[in-house]
């Protein structure tokens, strides 16, 4: 509260005009939250008000909207972004009834001389008997036309409150849902990784879905899954499947006493690793397996039996989400985890099925999936209790968990550490010792030197590895 209050009575002395807090931080307040973000409106001069805040105070400006005179200032160092935006009506009175939910439509009026009361909090809409309430409700009936993100962001603000929709709010977003195609993919993007944090994702896309028909508007590909899916493993169709396995994601990766100790630190350090655009691992955990069977209505085909098979789903699986991941702009490095995650979320199970978790077989896992290899196994395991869950209530699971725990250990213990061998050898030790230029040759012996640790044929040692590769690879006369 210290930090807003000297940052208002800075911003007052730049101007005499009018000037309210509004929005979030009032709601947040009401709710018992802290928050670092600031919104105020100005009766005039937002822009260059800002652009003076940012120069005198060690912020960085930026521009937001020049035509409707709205700007940020950023302080990274105090965690803080206050937003400065030009009144839009003839009062506050008019530009609160253009905001999107009641909740938000609150304003705090600041006194000349910079001091505010916020139990005086202007609420010309019943936000605050909203937020009592629990509950999200739209302003306006045209207010989804005007700004069609504003339904996905009523999602958002339901799974981070925890608040409910109110029922003309729901109604509205039903008759609206079509112009979701209308907003930019990066605002809808934001939305989703938004819910993707959250963790019940599966109960939000759910709603999404089911109740507001929002969830295929930002993906159009889950509709034929709807009509496809039920085999000898699967009694339910493919978009209910991949739903229950979003949500055993969640009830394992967030759950106490699942996994040993061990194993649940190593996968909550894991997947909070950011892997691209500012998106963590288990964001896009959740994605994949949402998306794992996605292939499944163009493999669909039926063998001379009769029996539905949907052989080489994972590959135009593979291809869908390629589409997809380029429809969300997402980072090279994001796409190329999805595809490689849907193309092969069978490969634990094969192994487990063939009852082959020999050295050779494992090694192939690691090497192929490396940093990627908890992931898959938390998808295929997810994939596997949402199959024969549904198949069989009663089933006990334990024997794929103490698979897929197996291949998590041995990763952990075996190969993690040798994924990357340069803090024991690197090629320029291999060049310098055995006069080696050609780089293929040099990577083979990289390969064969982790494989003769990961076997246990030498210590993670340089000079026990060169001397290996001396006698053992090349077979040189010392």
């Amino acid at each position: 509260m210290d930090t807003l209050k000297s940052c208002i009575q800075l911003i007052r002395s730049y101007t005499g005009s009018d000037i309210y807090i509004v929005g979030g931080i009032l709601r947040d307040h009401l709710m018992g939250r802290e928050s670092n973000d600031i919104d105020l409106v100005v009766e005039k001069d937002a822009v260059s008000i800002a652009k003076r805040f940012a120069q005198e105070n060690g912020g960085s400006f930026i521009l937001l909207d020049k035509d409707h005179g709205t700007a940020r200032v950023v302080f990274k160092d105090k965690q803080l972004t206050v937003d400065i935006m030009e009144s839009k009506g003839k009062d506050i009175y008019d530009d609160l009834a253009k905001r999107d939910f009641t909740m938000n439509a609150l304003a705090c009026k600041i006194s000349l001389n910079g001091t505010f009361d916020l139990d005086q909090i202007i609420d010309p809409f019943g936000g605050i008997e909203d937020i009592k309430k629990k509950q999200i409700r739209a302003i306006s009936n045209i207010g989804f036309q005007e700004d069609p993100i504003r339904m996905m962001r009523a999602v958002r603000f339901m799974a981070e409150f925890d608040f409910d929709l109110e029922d003309h709010t729901v109604c509205l977003i039903k008759e609206n849902s079509d112009r979701l195609q209308e907003a930019a993919v990066e605002r809808i993007a934001y939305e989703l990784f938004h819910l993707l944090k959250c963790s019940r994702t599966h109960y939000y896309f759910n709603i999404m879905d089911k109740y507001l028909n929002l969830l295929n508007k930002v993906f159009p590909e889950i509709e034929p899954m709807k009509d496809v899916g039920q085999c000898k493993y699967h009694v339910v169709d493919s978009w209910t499947h991949s739903l229950y396995t979003l949500n055993v994601v969640e009830s394992i990766i967030y759950a106490d006493g699942y996994f040993e100790n061990h194993l649940k630190r190593a996968y909550e350090e894991h997947t909070r690793q950011i892997l691209g655009g500012g998106h963590t691992r288990l964001q896009l955990i959740k994605l994949a397996a949402l998306f794992h069977d996605i292939g499944k209505p163009s493999a669909r085909w039926v063998d001379e039996t009769g029996r539905v098979r949907f052989r080489g789903h994972e590959i135009t699986g593979m291809e869908i989400m390629a589409d997809i991941s380029d429809r969300l702009k997402l980072s090279s490095k994001e796409k190329q985890f999805l595809c490689k995650m849907v193309k092969e979320h069978m490969w634990p199970l094969t192994l487990y099925k063939e009852n082959d978790v020999s050295g050779s077989a494992v090694y192939g896992l690691f090497k192929n999936f490396g940093e990627d290899t908890l992931d898959i196994l938390l998808i295929s395991l997810a994939d596997i209790i949402a199959t024969r869950k549904l198949l069989h209530p009663h089933e006990e699971m334990g024997m794929y968990k103490v698979h897929i725990e197996y291949l998590a250990n041995n990763y952990l213990t075996r190969f993690k550490d040798i994924a990357d061998l340069s803090n024991i050898l690197n090629g320029n030790d291999i060049k310098s010792r055995f006069s080696l230029k050609d780089d293929e040759q040099i990577g083979a012996l990289l390969e064969a030197v982790r494989k003769g640790i990961f076997f246990g044929k030498i210590p993670p040692e340089r000079e026990r590895a060169l001397q290996y590769i001396m006698d053992e690879i090349l077979k040189q006369p010392e």
